[in-house]
């Protein structure tokens, strides 16, 4: 079995350890598995998604341009070359992962008979838009793949899409096995404070007012309790520092800034970890880290966030309000034979369900039932 995997972009956001990860794993299954993706800038220095393919060993194409941004040449380019190499190849499945890839190899694939079946995974936070460039879309798609319950059914309501072709398969998370270190020191917290993490983007859209809000009230109510954030945005002064100065809570708030080398050591300095609603990708990556790491958190009902905190085993399921979701850090952090159970239990979940292997066979098996079904007529 042959797939060629499409990534439009070049940045490691959320979808892109998903992916590559996903396809390093089919390989270990036997699919001989190509990925094609956006070159990255030769001068940019942080992790990028071909660079890390390289790292991987994957077998990279390099002959796409994939731009999703708006450049004649370039997509015309890859409309023109798509099919003679597809069909070159001999690809049995070209598997789609965002919306300008999807739209390329749809478009290009309706000129050739003999074309490859046609799978997308569906990594939107909210799910795929429901417009009529996207049902059209659909209506030429063999299978398609989600990371929820929700989120399957909101893509099987808005394209009728027969649900024999869809299946929920969870991405998976790399267990973190380097060194770790509490960071409460150089964060200027004290040891025996306690610690609420929140990771992310730090954009208005985020639910950063709700958090805040939140834990002022909780400290009003709780001492040596600290709020660590970590993240960046050019948003930020929106986001978080009007807020945090409206409510006069600067000096129990820490901006950790945007982490790399640390980053696992940052969670783990985290006694819980907050969410309340996920980036434009619909893996909740950083949360799945989180609770494999034996966090217990705390996340809204909004979008798949539900799907991967168990409420009053993992974690808590709140509402887009501060008072219920002070409440849920208040038993939180007041308890922590509590939090040790609820991290027990978020890790036991994540080593038996969110691994990479567990993942890339459950693709695999349907890529199977795909091929031997056929096109969808």
């Amino acid at each position: 079995m042959k797939v060629l995997h499409l990534f439009s972009d070049w940045k490691w956001t959320g979808p892109a350890e998903p992916v590559l990860s996903l396809c390093e794993n089919l390989g270990n299954e036997g699919v001989d598995v190509v990925l094609a993706c956006r070159k990255s800038p030769a001068d940019f220095r942080e992790r990028t998604v071909d660079r890390e393919a390289g790292k991987r060993g994957l077998r990279c194409y390099e002959g796409l341009r994939l731009n999703r941004y708006f450049s004649a040449r370039d997509w015309w380019h890859d409309l023109i070359s798509f099919n003679p190499y597809v069909l070159k190849e001999k690809f049995d499945i070209v598997h789609t992962h965002l919306s300008h890839d999807y739209y390329t190899a749809v478009t290009a694939l309706s000129f050739s008979r003999a074309r490859p079946l046609l799978v997308r995974t569906d990594h939107k936070r909210d799910g795929l838009p429901a417009n009529i460039f996207m049902a059209w879309a659909m209506a030429r798609t063999d299978g398609l793949v989600t990371y929820s319950e929700r989120l399957a059914a909101r893509d099987r309501e808005s394209f009728a899409y027969p649900g024999e072709r869809l299946r929920v398969i969870p991405p998976g998370v790399k267990p973190y096995e380097g060194p770790l270190k509490d960071l409460r020191a150089e964060l200027g917290i004290a040891p025996d404070e306690r610690v609420i993490g929140v990771i992310g983007r730090l954009k208005p859209d985020r639910g950063y007012d709700v958090i805040l809000s939140a834990f002022g009230m909780l400290r009003s109510r709780v001492d040596r309790v600290k709020l660590v954030i970590v993240g960046r945005s050019s948003q930020i002064e929106t986001s978080v520092m009007k807020p945090l100065k409206e409510l006069g809570i600067e000096k129990d708030v820490v901006i950790a800034g945007y982490r790399i080398d640390d980053y696992f050591s940052m969670i783990h300095t985290f006694d819980l970890y907050i969410m309340m609603r996920a980036g434009s990708d619909g893996s909740g990556r950083a949360l799945r880290e989180v609770l494999s790491m034996g966090r217990p958190a705390i996340v809204s009902d909004r979008g798949m966030l539900p799907d991967l905190v168990e409420d009053g085993r993992t974690g808590y399921v709140t509402t887009w309000d501060a008072a219920d979701l002070a409440g849920k850090m208040e038993l939180l952090v007041s308890d922590a034979a509590r939090r040790r159970a609820f991290g027990e239990n978020a890790r036991n979940r994540a080593d038996s369900e969110w691994s990479f292997r567990l993942q890339a066979k459950a693709m695999k098996q349907f890529y199977d039932f795909l091929l031997t079904s056929g096109r969808r007529a």
